[in-house]
């Protein structure tokens, strides 16, 4: 850390041109913008704001009790995943996390309606109630916590200000969009708003996988070396 600060004062800072035109910049502020996405898009919000009316509609009768646990899960997971990145890796847990995410929507999704079709069905609470939870844990130890490090760590001093600027700036639009679209889509979808968040973790997660380095104990060279190799792989209109 010492030698990168003392490198960044001796080098010229990157502009917000050069973090569009140039093309390792721009596939790691792709990546870093992504990884925000992830984080907003998956729709955890949603879950969180309108805990109470998803578990209504799932059959639970003391569905606020069960929404402020879920907060405190969450907290207790964000900090719990900390230890977990250093052992086990930052992509290693965005991935698990994503995985998680996207079989806990299947069971929210089934769940809403079977008891939608089938308001007697007793099962559907107590299904809903674990999915969610599950959502929230793998939620936290994955993309509610690990986009903020990985920016952190796949820019050069160089480019970090502006690069980060433009992911924080990312991540606050995609919450926005979550919040004013969530009540809208599920008037539309119903029960099926589930499967499209489903749909968008999905996309990101396959996106992960193809294209989020690995930064635990990584000097910030080699990342940015292992995200150039990536981006030569592409035509230039790709990346």
């Amino acid at each position: 850390m010492i030698k990168e600060r003392t490198t960044a004062t001796s080098s010229v800072m990157v502009s917000y041109k050069q973090l569009f035109t140039d093309r390792t910049l721009r596939l790691t502020l792709i990546i870093g913008i992504a990884l925000q996405g992830a984080q907003q898009l998956s729709g955890v919000n949603a879950i969180l704001n309108y805990g109470p009316d998803i578990l209504k509609k799932a059959g639970l009768s003391n569905s606020d009790l069960a929404t402020g646990l879920l907060g405190g899960i969450n907290v207790i997971m964000t900090f719990i995943s900390v230890p977990l990145m250093d052992k086990l890796g930052r992509r290693s847990l965005m991935i698990l996390g994503q995985a998680f995410m996207i079989v806990s929507f299947i069971g929210l999704a089934i769940a809403q309606k079977i008891h939608n079709q089938h308001p007697d069905a007793s099962w559907t609470a107590p299904v809903s109630v674990v999915t969610i939870i599950t959502f929230i844990i793998f939620f936290a130890i994955g993309p509610g916590s690990i986009p903020w490090l990985i920016i952190g760590e796949i820019f050069t001093a160089e480019a970090r200000g502006k690069a980060s600027s433009l992911c924080v700036g990312a991540n606050w639009v995609c919450n926005l969009l979550v919040v004013l679209t969530y009540d809208q889509l599920n008037k539309a979808l119903k029960s099926n708003t589930f499967f499209l968040y489903m749909g968008i973790v999905t996309f990101f997660f396959i996106f992960t996988v193809l294209f989020v380095p690995e930064t635990k104990l990584k000097p910030v060279d080699q990342i940015v070396r292992e995200i150039k190799e990536q981006a030569e792989k592409f035509p230039p209109t790709v990346f």
